[in-house]
């Protein structure tokens, strides 16, 4: 993640967004049991990274584009999934406190994956922020999935076989009435290296479906 925009305005690259861990936002993460898959940072130190303020019920766009190359967003060939999560900043990702609020993965008629989606849109997902969650500090956390090699599921000491994981979380605060606090889930732990949408071969000639990873969608009303 590079940049958010709220209320139509762009703000400045890694504005509001914890600083990125491993290297640059060009490495993924490989082990989805890692603690990195929670905001993959250097610092989980809420102080380190400003807030922004956005309204329940509208929408935040997060935008993706590689370190150091102009206008790049990502690998064309990193086709995968595309999902964001949000959590209380209060536990700072640690727990079952991360609800999804979107997801977007295959699409079998048009035969395009969320991430060619994402190119063709030069890096920029629209999520719209669940308006009935109660106001306060979130991690807004925004995650691809690249399923390249993930012919075959990924095992501890290896980074040249299983999903890779392109992932970082902003601090917003949410401005609302609303009361609801959404269940959730723990990450790591969400997630399983054998899970169905982490070992998936995407150059089958045809794909019907596919099962995106994680939760489902936690829809405003709906708790």
């Amino acid at each position: 993640m590079s940049n958010l925009s709220i209320n139509s305005t762009k703000l400045d690259e890694g504005l509001c967004i914890r600083p990125h861990g491993v290297s640059d936002r060009n490495t993924p993460v490989w082990d989805p049991s890692s603690d990195q898959m929670r905001c993959r940072t250097t610092s989980m130190d809420p102080q380190d990274t400003a807030i922004c303020d956005i309204q329940a019920g509208k929408n935040v766009t997060v935008e993706f584009h590689k370190s150091g190359t102009t206008g790049k967003v990502i690998s064309d060939s990193h086709k995968g999934p595309c999902l964001v999560y949000m959590s209380p900043m209060e536990y700072n990702g640690e727990g079952p406190v991360w609800f999804k609020i979107y997801e977007d993965g295959y699409d079998a008629e048009t035969k395009q994956w969320c991430v060619t989606k994402l190119i063709a849109n030069d890096g920029k997902l629209s999520v719209n922020i669940p308006e009935d969650i109660k106001p306060g500090p979130y991690l807004l956390r925004a995650e691809l999935i690249a399923l390249h090699n993930a012919r075959s599921e990924y095992k501890a000491g290896s980074s040249g076989s299983g999903a890779q994981y392109y992932l970082n979380c902003a601090q917003v605060q949410v401005y609302g009435s609303g009361s609801v606090t959404p269940d959730g889930v723990s990450i790591p732990g969400v997630y399983k290296a054998d899970d169905p949408g982490l070992v998936f071969n995407i150059y089958n000639k045809t794909i019907d479906s596919y099962p995106i990873p994680g939760p489902t969608v936690y829809v405003a009303g709906s708790q």
